[in-house]
């Protein structure tokens, strides 16, 4: 599946939450949180020398060398809390250190093998490095764990796709944009998964919808004016070309499109004859 990057999550179990867009983000904490600097184990206990509220003051900054030194000194102050291990894990894995992220990911797994965010974790890292059956076995683990977790159904979508499991990656995708309405990315992705199986009708609604979303996202007029190609309505595809230019005029891909639409003797098919093939489901 090549329209699409896979996304990065970095999450810190202690004070850091997963968002679609790979950014860190502060959190509430379920505690009294420690500050950063001068943390010791009498102001936290269950931070023995504060190394754990270093590494994410470190892992926020995208620090992940200093966020990894002081998630290892937490380890060795507590090595049987999975909280440790997960959080190196996701250091590891925001510095693309990918073997080592797997290897934190499976020991807070074994430590605490009712986190789904462990599976999540090593799930990810699994999906960035192809192993699509071992990945897809995590997010299977994490939802029967945490059914309403967004980011395990989002991934799984993911792995259908890259799959060709077009009718489940639709379905993952449907209960991510029920949860979070606003999540423009996974409008996009059912589109291309509805695209897939001809269901041109169902895939310009969804990249229509996206568009709503962020109205200045070129990719999102870009893509349904792919489909609206595919489904034989050329006017309609240089419609959105033109959108797309007026929102990034140097865009040389859209204006040679544009020119050869324009030129073409019939840009539009007569609605009979494109009728079929928007409706024929695969």
């Amino acid at each position: 599946m090549n329209n699409y990057k896979i996304v990065t999550v970095i999450s810190v179990a202690i004070a850091l939450v997963a968002y679609p867009t790979g950014v860190l983000y502060a959190k509430k904490p379920r505690q009294a949180a420690p500050k950063a600097a001068g943390n010791t184990s009498a102001t936290n206990p269950n931070d023995p020398g504060g190394h754990s509220a270093r590494g994410f003051e470190a892992a926020k900054k995208r620090d992940y060398e200093t966020a990894i030194a002081e998630f290892g000194k937490a380890i060795a102050a507590e090595p049987g809390d999975s909280k440790n291990y997960f959080n190196r894990g996701t250091a590891y894995r925001g510095a693309n250190k990918l073997p080592e992220a797997l290897a934190d990911f499976s020991k807070a797994i074994e430590l605490a093998p009712q986190d789904a965010a462990a599976y999540i974790g090593r799930g990810e890292v699994q999906l960035v490095q192809k192993q699509l059956d071992p990945a897809l076995a995590d997010f299977d683990k994490a939802l029967q764990i945490a059914p309403n977790d967004v980011n395990a159904r989002r991934f799984r979508g993911f792995v259908f796709s890259s799959k060709s499991e077009w009718q489940k990656a639709i379905d993952d995708y449907t209960v991510v944009i029920q949860k979070v309405p606003e999540d423009g990315g996974a409008y996009e992705r059912r589109a291309f998964a509805y695209r897939r199986l001809k269901k041109f009708k169902e895939a310009i609604a969804d990249y229509t919808k996206a568009i709503a979303i962020d109205p200045k996202d070129v990719d999102g007029y870009r893509r349904r004016s792919a489909t609206h190609m595919m489904a034989g309505d050329n006017k309609s595809a240089v419609t959105d070309l033109h959108a797309l230019l007026k929102i990034k005029p140097d865009d040389v891909e859209a204006q040679k499109l544009v020119k050869a639409l324009e030129a073409a003797p019939n840009p539009s098919p007569a609605p009979a004859a494109t009728a079929p093939a928007a409706a024929s489901p695969h």
